[in-house]
């Protein structure tokens, strides 16, 4: 578990960002870029609080899982519903991120890019049990238990599900991309990480800008917003570009076994390495 539009977001970027070029291909992080503005701004960062009682230390954690479940709903029609500002007060990486991905697909069903499922959508919105979640039982199980998994959890299920490409190199890197920050060399146990929105980076290379949930954005607030991280403190980067959307429906083609990823559910005792991580997520440089 991991703790009419604008060309651009100009209120979250700075004028020192070096923007690529961006051609058709990209209309997928394009949306991904506009939806970060209609996310919530602020409000807690959840983390286990040591300076509470004991049977207090898990409550913001457990407040954000419920918030991201309400946040998620199917309606008429078996349509995917999201309600961001149901999830405002409380937020993690991971919870952040997926509430940006599903309404990303709530929109991209509404104009038809996305097959409207009613069952694809009930497990999309299904982000499960709080406790179970908050304890790791969920890692790797089910799409938002793969999203929020230790290791490299959105890259295995854009692998699993073809959904876009993996990548691991700054050049590739758009504004718009998905990404998994290693702040240590461990991967699953043991890591820290961090997953976030790639926005772009410094003028001098030396640094990035994300999107997310953090414990502290550029702006001195917590939970959603931005922030810079020098390139120095990542150890390990792991990007993924929505590409293909609409293969999200293969979920529906996956037996009971096949929607748990043993390698995710795997790793959190065990840990993993490179190798293992390039081979399991298709990762490029």
């Amino acid at each position: 578990m991991q703790f009419g539009r604008p060309l651009f977001l100009s209120s979250l970027f700075f004028a020192s960002i070096v923007w690529p070029s961006i051609c058709p291909a990209q209309e997928y992080n394009q949306l991904i870029l506009d939806t970060i503005a209609e996310m919530p701004k602020g409000g807690v960062y959840a983390k286990y609080r040591k300076d509470l009682p004991e049977s207090s230390r898990f409550d913001d954690l457990h407040e954000t899982v419920e918030q991201l479940g309400s946040a998620f709903k199917v309606g008429m029609g078996g349509k995917l519903e999201v309600s961001p500002e149901k999830a405002k007060g409380y937020s993690f990486c991971s919870s952040a991120t997926y509430l940006l991905f599903g309404e990303v697909i709530a929109k991209l069903q509404r104009d038809g890019s996305v097959p409207k499922n009613k069952a694809l959508n009930k497990e999309i919105a299904d982000v499960g049990s709080k406790t179970e979640v908050i304890q790791g039982k969920m890692d790797g199980i089910g799409i938002f238990g793969h999203w929020n998994a230790d290791g490299p959890g959105t890259a295995v299920l854009f692998e699993r599900l073809n959904l876009g490409d993996n990548f691991s190199t700054y050049e590739k890197a758009r504004p718009g991309d998905f990404l998994k920050i290693f702040w240590n060399e461990n991967i699953g146990k043991g890591e820290r990480g961090h997953l976030v929105v790639y926005l772009g980076e410094s003028s001098d290379k030396k640094s990035v800008q994300v999107w997310s949930s953090q414990t502290e954005n550029s702006d001195g607030t917590s939970g959603y917003g931005t922030m810079w991280v020098e390139k120095t403190r990542i150890k390990r980067a792991v990007f993924s570009r929505l590409t293909r959307p609409a293969n999200l429906a293969k979920w529906l083609e996956f037996s009971p076994e096949q929607k748990r990823s043993d390698y995710l559910i795997r790793i959190r005792e065990t840990g993993s390495n490179t190798e293992e991580l390039k081979k399991v997520t298709r990762l490029a440089d």
